[in-house]
Formats: structure tokens, C-alpha cells, sequence
């Protein structure tokens, strides 16, 4: 019996050094090496996502129509590409306001308010419809639909909507449910406030330039990368 409990005795004191020995070697080394159950533990513990900076975004706010060919043009050629070519929807904080050069009026004989519009009813009521897929979509769907129905004209939301797989019947609801004045109310009174004189009309960061209009339409990438350089200091890697 006592050389039994000797034996286990001797057995212990050797595990012992041979730990003290590794903890010994291991804190040399410049690291203290836990156990290898808690090694486990914590090798598993996830460490905390970091989080990613949200990229500051420039204000551009487009005044259109939608049968107006020089707004189509500047949607479908100019505005569409330098947000897809350049990677730069994360960079804007888009805002269409599909008005124009049309105007609201008091219909007396009906007692309630109307709008007419540079191209006739019919683009009042597409404008509306333009408006309510704005409220109702996500803005990169409702971007990607407009631009579809935009193309030759041809305004067609049904088709638009199952090439893009998109739910349109919010925005459908919408237009067939209010009248079309009151759609366009909000839209025309920020139209309204710039006194515009031509369709498209532009605006960087809030500031509208009535006269340079015609430069922001067909240079818009050099306008756009110019403005986000003077409010974030940053040049973006597709300015030249």
C-alpha cells in the first residue's frame, strides 16, 4: 500500500513539472499559453464586427418630364451611366421631381385644383405616375423602372415591372386612388420655387445654377466630381 501511494505521489510531482516547465517556456516566449480547454473557448468567441463608415453622399436633384425629349435624353445618357459607370450611387443622395415647366390652377367650375403640363395631359398623369412609383419603390428601383419606361417614349409600367421583377402595385394603387393634382403638389411647389426655364434643371447641393444649366446637362460627371471635391474634400477615383 505505502508503495502504491509513493508511486502515485511521484506520478503527480512529475505532471507538475512538466506543466510549470511549459508555462515556464511558453511566457519566455512572450505569450502565456492557457489551457487548452479555455485556448478552445476562446478561439471560438467571435470578435466584434467593425463597423464600416457610411460614405458622405452629394445632393443632385433632377426637374423633369417625362415626354420631354431633352429630360429623357439627360436620364437615359447622361445622369444613368455616371451613376452606374462610375460606381457613384453610394456617393448621391438622389432626388427626382417629375414636374417640369407645368403649373397649377384653381378650376372654379369644379371647385378643386388642377394642373396642366407643358406636353398636355397625358404628362401630367405619366408625371404622376412617375411620382407615385417614387413614393411607393425603393429610389434604386424606382430609378431602374423610370429609366425602363423612359426609353423611346414608351412609358409602359406593366412591361417595365416584370422585365425588373418589381411589385408595382402600390404605385398603381396610388395613382388610380388620387387625383392627380395632389400627387404632384409637393413636387411642383419645390419645382415651382426655382423658377425654372428649361426641362431638365439640375441641382447640385442644394444650389441651383440657372446658368449653367446647359454645362451641367452635357458635363455632368465633371460638375459632379468638381462639387463633391469642394463640400467633402474628397476626389473621387474616376474624376480625372
Amino acid at each position: 500500500m505505502a508503495m502504491a501511494m509513493e508511486m502515485a505521489m511521484m506520478y503527480q510531482m512529475k505532471w507538475l513539472v512538466a506543466l510549470l516547465m511549459t508555462l515556464f517556456i511558453s511566457t519566455a516566449a512572450g505569450q502565456t499559453q492557457l489551457p487548452d480547454e479555455a485556448t478552445s473557448a476562446l478561439s471560438s468567441t467571435p470578435s466584434p464586427a467593425t463597423p464600416q463608415p457610411s460614405l458622405p453622399k452629394l445632393p443632385v436633384a433632377v426637374h423633369y418630364e417625362t415626354l420631354c425629349p431633352d429630360s429623357v435624353y439627360f436620364i437615359r445618357r447622361r445622369l444613368y451611366d455616371a451613376l452606374l459607370d462610375n460606381d457613384w450611387w453610394n456617393r448621391t443622395d438622389l432626388k427626382l421631381y417629375p414636374f417640369g415647366k407645368a403649373a397649377f390652377y384653381n378650376n372654379t367650375e369644379l371647385g378643386q385644383l388642377q394642373v396642366f403640363c407643358q406636353h398636355g395631359d397625358e404628362e401630367c398623369e405619366l408625371n404622376a405616375l412617375h411620382a407615385c412609383i417614387l413614393e411607393n419603390l425603393e429610389l434604386r428601383q424606382a430609378f431602374d423602372l423610370i429609366y425602363c419606361m423612359l426609353r423611346s417614349y414608351f412609358n409602359n409600367i406593366e412591361v417595365c415591372a416584370a422585365h425588373l421583377k418589381l411589385d408595382v402595385s402600390l404605385a398603381q394603387e396610388c395613382k388610380r386612388t388620387r387625383k392627380t393634382a395632389d400627387i404632384l403638389l409637393p413636387y411642383g411647389k419645390e419645382t415651382l420655387s426655382l423658377q425654372i426655364s428649361f426641362v431638365p434643371s439640375i441641382v447640385l447641393d442644394g444650389n441651383f445654377q440657372p446658368y449653367e444649366q446647359n454645362s451641367i446637362r452635357y458635363n455632368f460627371e465633371r460638375h459632379f466630381c468638381h462639387q463633391y471635391q469642394q463640400k467633402f474634400n474628397i476626389k473621387l477615383p474616376t474624376c480625372g
